[in-house]
């Protein structure tokens, strides 16, 4: 296990970026069985989730007649015609709790799918109510094994296959782009992987914040006067069928493996952003201490650490 055996070697002197944790967590799916929620049981479930969890909700969900909620809407969503209550949260902190006491004083039966055996939420629901998936030692939302799993649990793609892709055909092109010339980016994917648009979204904001300016679309969604301003250093990241969009700058193809699904373009956009992450100086690694010490002074963010175990 080439990549596992360094894992425990990092910590928050020395932040890993995401190539590595990537292929870390490709190779934790090569060597572990994997567990999800039997959703044969759910009627109408509401489906609670914070953050990057929305995605991997709506993925595992897709087929069931279920009701859709974040923390800005649960209060509401919880009063509706519901038989089952499940929460997505890789931590189990944060809103998960709120949702989880809440759903116990309601007496409304409840699911917590999450990567924490030892969450506040775990300890309202408990063993019988919680199912614990398995994840790899990674910095504070990187969330790349946690989501990447649940994902993988639904698709059920080839995690060696995509490794070895990765390295040998996503490698080579990233090789012969200089990242640093361009201050902004808008990556394109096809429209049946636009799932997946909101978590690129999402990592570039965690990345880069507003240092460097990005959009994410499917290309459908690109041919609606997204490119009426011409940009000169901005890199236009395409996916991989090249489909007719007016682009006259910089473009990049980005294949992806044959029969190729919501997993495999994760990891591969996740791969590449790490040559993003390493092209510019690093804003998430010289910040998140920082980020972290502050937050952990409020209710919300108690007990957040750099890096989550």
């Amino acid at each position: 296990m080439k990549y596992l055996e360094k894992i425990k070697n990092f910590d928050e002197n020395n932040l890993l970026s995401l190539d590595e944790i990537v292929l870390w967590a490709l190779e934790l799916f090569e060597n572990t069985d994997i567990k999800l929620l039997d959703i044969t049981e759910f009627k109408k479930p509401l489906i609670a989730w914070s953050g990057n969890a929305i995605v991997t909700a709506k993925i595992i969900f897709s087929k069931i007649d279920a009701i859709f909620c974040d923390e800005t809407n649960f209060d509401e969503c919880i009063k509706k015609d519901i038989d089952w209550l499940v929460i997505l949260s890789a931590s189990g902190e944060k809103h998960a709790t709120v949702f989880a006491k809440k759903a116990k004083e309601l007496w409304i039966k409840t699911k917590l799918l999450t990567c924490n055996s030892n969450s506040t939420a775990w300890t309202i629901l408990w063993t019988e109510n919680t199912i614990v998936t398995a994840k790899n030692r990674e910095p504070y939302t990187y969330n790349t094994s946690t989501y990447m799993w649940w994902i993988f649990a639904y698709t059920w793609e080839n995690p060696s296959e995509i490794k070895n892709f990765i390295q040998e055909k996503i490698d080579p092109i990233l090789k012969n782009i200089d990242f640093s010339k361009y201050d902004s980016y808008i990556i394109v994917t096809p429209d049946n992987f636009s799932w997946v648009n909101q978590l690129f979204n999402v990592k570039f904001i965690e990345l880069f914040a507003r240092k460097i300016a990005r959009d994410v679309f499917s290309y459908e969604q690109m041919k609606h006067a997204t490119t009426v301003v011409p940009h000169e250093t901005e890199l236009c990241i395409t996916f991989w069928d090249e489909k007719d969009f007016r682009f006259n700058w910089s473009k990049i193809n980005f294949p992806l493996p044959e029969n190729a699904d919501l997993w495999a373009i994760m990891a591969i956009w996740y791969y590449v952003i790490w040559y993003i992450q390493n092209s510019y100086p690093h804003f998430f690694k010289v910040n998140i201490w920082k980020y972290i010490s502050d937050i952990n002074k409020t209710e919300f963010g108690k007990g957040l650490k750099v890096i989550v175990e």
